[in-house]
C-alpha cells in the first residue's frame, strides 16, 4: 500500500473515532413538543445535540403543552413556540420548566416562559430565549422558513450571522478575487465568482475560509474586527 493511501485511511479513522466519542444531547420534558433542532424538524423529547456547530451553540424550538383543570373543567395549554439558544459542550442537558395549574400560569408562561437548563451534574446554565412568533392563522406553518428568516435577523437568540454582514463579506472575497485575476473551478476550494444574490450560504462560508486562511495574522484580525462590528 503505498505511503499516502495508508495516510489517507488513517486520517479517516481518526475522525471517525472522533465523531464516534463526541456526543452530546438535550432531555425536554414529556409536556414538550419539540418542532426544531438546529432549523430541521424534530418531534423527539431526547435531542442529539451537534457539537460541529460554530462554538457548539445549539437552537431548539419547542411548545409546552399542559392540562389543568378551571372551575372543575380541564383546560388544554398549548404555549407559543419558544426558541431556546445555548453552547453545549460534550455532556447530557435538562430542560426544566414550571407547572401551569391555572389559566393563569397559562398566560404567564406565554407572556415570559420561565426556563431552566442544567447539564448532568446538576449546574446551571447560561441560555439565551426568545418566541417564534406569527400573526394570523397558525395552521400549516412553516417552522423551518420562520426560523431560518429568524436567524438572518438581530433577534436575541439567532445563530446565523446577520444577512447584510455575509453579503458584505461575500462581496468583498469576490472583489480580491476579481482583482487577482483568480480562475476557480467549481470543484475548487472557493466557489465560482457569481453575483452576491446568486451566492449560497455554504459558497459564503468556504469563501470565507479560503482568503481567511491565505490571508497573514494582521488581516485575520481586522477580518475578525469586521465581523464583531
Amino acid at each position: 500500500m503505498e505511503p499516502h493511501t495508508m495516510r489517507h485511511i488513517i486520517m479517516l479513522l481518526c475522525l471517525t473515532c472522533s465523531q464516534w466519542s463526541i456526543a452530546a444531547s438535550l432531555q425536554l420534558p414529556d409536556s414538550t413538543e419539540t418542532v426544531l433542532v438546529n432549523g430541521k424538524a424534530s418531534e423527539q423529547s431526547s435531542v442529539k445535540l451537534d457539537l460541529t456547530l460554530p462554538d457548539g451553540m445549539q437552537q431548539i424550538a419547542f411548545r409546552y403543552q399542559a392540562h389543568y383543570r378551571d372551575n372543575g373543567r380541564q383546560d388544554n395549554f398549548i404555549s407559543d413556540v419558544v426558541i431556546l439558544r445555548f453552547q453545549a459542550e460534550e455532556q447530557t442537558y435538562q430542560l426544566t420548566l414550571p407547572a401551569i395549574n391555572s389559566a393563569s400560569d397559562a398566560k404567564q408562561f406565554n407572556a415570559q416562559p420561565a426556563l431552566g437548563l442544567i447539564d448532568q451534574t446538576g449546574k446551571t446554565m447560561a441560555f439565551t430565549q426568545d418566541k417564534l412568533m406569527k400573526s394570523g392563522l397558525q395552521i400549516g406553518r412553516d417552522f423551518a422558513q420562520e426560523n431560518a428568516q429568524y436567524n438572518d435577523s438581530d433577534a436575541i437568540a439567532a445563530i446565523a450571522p446577520n444577512t447584510a454582514i455575509i453579503r458584505r463579506l461575500a462581496t468583498a472575497a469576490m472583489a480580491i478575487a476579481s482583482e487577482q485575476g483568480t480562475q476557480v473551478m467549481s470543484n475548487s476550494a472557493v466557489p465560482l465568482v457569481k453575483k452576491p444574490e446568486d451566492i449560497t450560504q455554504a459558497e459564503v462560508s468556504r469563501m470565507l475560509d479560503y482568503w481567511y486562511q491565505k490571508a497573514n495574522n494582521h488581516t485575520q484580525a481586522e477580518f475578525k474586527a469586521k465581523i464583531n462590528q
